[in-house]
């Protein structure tokens, strides 16, 4: 019978291990990872396509920018504050680490007496204003520049912004020059360990590998069911091998004298 427990103890303790270390990840589960803008010219896609009419905005330099997949072969699905988009592969560094300032903050204020329009794209020529900002206005919610058609004799870029009117969120581009108090934006010097091959995929992670906190508690899962089973398996040969005590010959009392016994003298 103790045999039988014992051996039900350890078929548990192994299918409790084994089952911990190949339980599936949930099929919604992903993985993340902030990606830094290390060079200059890099930009933030409306569509995974290569073409001047899916860049939204070029990313601020030595900041960073959120993946959350893997679109292609080329692109990855990314998000910068609110806006959600596409980066090239080539254009970031893929880091393991979350920055304490991930994305750049800019404020301009509207210098124009008449207020400021704000485009869909950055041009004047035939272009529809979605907004009107007025004179003064502060608009803090900046993303990025954006090259597009300039007064003569300037080359101002515009600058892709959100502005919030009558309930209504609008995200579009206003032209730098005919903004003052813009300010600077300073270099972010965060930096973590380079992941060369990014998987967005959380099942393949932990199948590729386990923590050595996580090993450590399956080997000690195993290990402490096994050396039970073995000292109970063990324990009935050791109490065979024990010495019986030695019982103590007693003389019987009768009355005033006591009985001999004959095997006294053996």
């Amino acid at each position: 019978m103790i045999k039988k427990m014992c051996f039900i103890v350890l078929g548990l303790s192994l299918f409790c291990a084994f089952f911990g270390f190949f339980q599936p990840a949930n099929a919604s589960e992903s993985i993340s990872y902030y990606a830094k803008v290390e060079e200059s010219g890099v930009y933030f896609y409306s569509n995974p396509i290569d073409d001047e009419t899916s860049k939204l905005f070029i990313l601020p330099q030595t900041y960073f920018v959120y993946l959350t997949d893997e679109e292609n072969e080329n692109f990855y699905v990314a998000q910068y504050k609110d806006v959600y988009g596409y980066v090239r592969k080539q254009d970031v560094v893929v880091m393991n680490g979350t920055p304490s300032v991930p994305f750049a903050s800019r404020n301009f204020t509207i210098k124009d007496l008449d207020g400021l329009s704000l485009y869909p794209s950055p041009s004047f020529s035939n272009n529809t204003s979605l907004a009107k900002i007025d004179y003064l206005t502060i608009v803090s919610s900046y993303y990025g520049d954006m090259p597009g058609e300039n007064i003569p004799d300037l080359n101002s870029p515009w600058f892709y912004c959100k502005v919030v009117q009558d309930d209504a969120t609008l995200f579009g581009y206003v032209y730098s020059d005919s903004c003052y108090r813009i300010s600077t934006i300073s270099p972010n010097t965060e930096s973590f360990e380079i992941v060369s091959s990014p998987s967005f995929d959380v099942s393949q992670g932990q199948e590729a590998s386990l923590s050595e906190v996580a090993m450590a508690f399956i080997v000690i899962g195993v290990s402490l069911p096994c050396i039970l089973i073995i000292y109970l398996l063990i324990k009935p040969s050791l109490q065979k091998s024990k010495p019986s005590p030695s019982k103590k010959k007693v003389r019987k009392r009768h009355g005033d004298y006591f009985e001999f016994d004959e095997n006294d003298l053996n």
